[in-house]
């Protein structure tokens, strides 16, 4: 017995010359070009957002130009020795803006995208300082998290770097991050550094230079404490007084050592690393 199956009604193919399939081809060039140019806007911004990131010259980076030469010369032999010592790369980057990117994803994609430290490892260190958007900040990969908590990377910014950076002192306030970061690597590792700069302490805001008529004055001070009858027994009052105290102590505990120099060179801390989002990050 055989089955009837409905009549479905079947389409014309489309006929371009004529005038309705004219008015359809321009319907569907119509959305094609509505399609392409939403596409386009989409888009558009999410690329112009990407940035896209310097080649690495060392372990210093100073593509905003702001590290005088000296300073860089000493980060670089620092850099260099923390490497071979302890196999972790501390690497220095400044950049005149980080586009349309907050400073600290910058410095996470940056270090991915260098690759520090070692594969498998990710025993690196990336300080960055972005200068337009007036912000430093201290990434630490995997490998460092451990022993750099976001806390100790918090402080170093905080008391030995961001003082520096208000005051215009770039070069020195990285120095102070890379020579307070090296410290807390070579100590957990259990080495010596003897390339390491010593901590340089800012200038309190608002503070003068001594003029050379105060020195002068000083001076006078001095010799007229010296030289007179009542100005011994003044002087002998003062040291005894004094004599129980000690010393000052530098706070921070992270530094130590004399200055190092040295010229830049050849840096090998660039390995495959990841970045393991840790750090602190700061405004000045």
């Amino acid at each position: 017995m055989s089955r009837a199956f409905p009549n479905f009604p079947t389409s014309k193919p489309l006929n371009f010359w004529s005038v309705e399939g004219f008015a359809d081809m321009k319907r569907c060039l119509a959305a094609a070009l509505l399609l392409s140019v939403a596409v386009a806007l989409h888009a558009g911004p999410l690329a112009a957002a990407e940035p896209v990131f310097p080649r690495p010259t060392g372990a210093v980076n100073d593509f905003a130009n702001v590290i005088p030469a000296a300073e860089r010369d000493a980060m670089e032999t620092l850099a260099r020795e923390v490497l071979q010592k302890t196999g972790t790369a501390v690497v220095v980057a400044t950049v005149p803006t980080v586009g349309d990117r907050t400073a600290d994803d910058y410095a996470t994609r940056l270090y991915e995208a260098w690759g520090i430290g070692k594969r498998g490892e990710d025993k690196g260190v990336l300080i960055l300082l972005a200068l337009k958007e007036r912000r430093v900040r201290i990434e630490t990969g995997y490998g460092v998290e451990g022993i750099l908590p976001d806390g100790v990377a918090g402080e170093i910014l905080r008391l030995h770097v961001i003082p520096h950076l208000k005051q215009g002192d770039y070069g020195k306030g990285l120095s102070n991050a890379m020579s307070a970061v090296s410290d807390v690597i070579a100590r957990n590792a259990g080495v010596t550094l003897t390339g390491k700069p010593r901590m340089q302490p800012a200038r309190p805001a608002g503070e003068t230079p001594v003029s050379p008529f105060t020195l002068m004055l000083f001076f006078i001070v001095v010799l007229l404490l010296l030289f007179t009858e009542t100005g011994r027994h003044l002087l002998a009052l003062l040291l005894f007084n004094g004599s129980g105290r000690s010393g000052r102590r530098y706070g921070g505990g992270y530094y130590g050592g004399g200055w190092g120099g040295g010229s830049s060179g050849g840096f090998g801390g660039f390995g495959g690393g990841m970045s393991g989002g840790g750090g602190a990050g700061g405004d000045f």
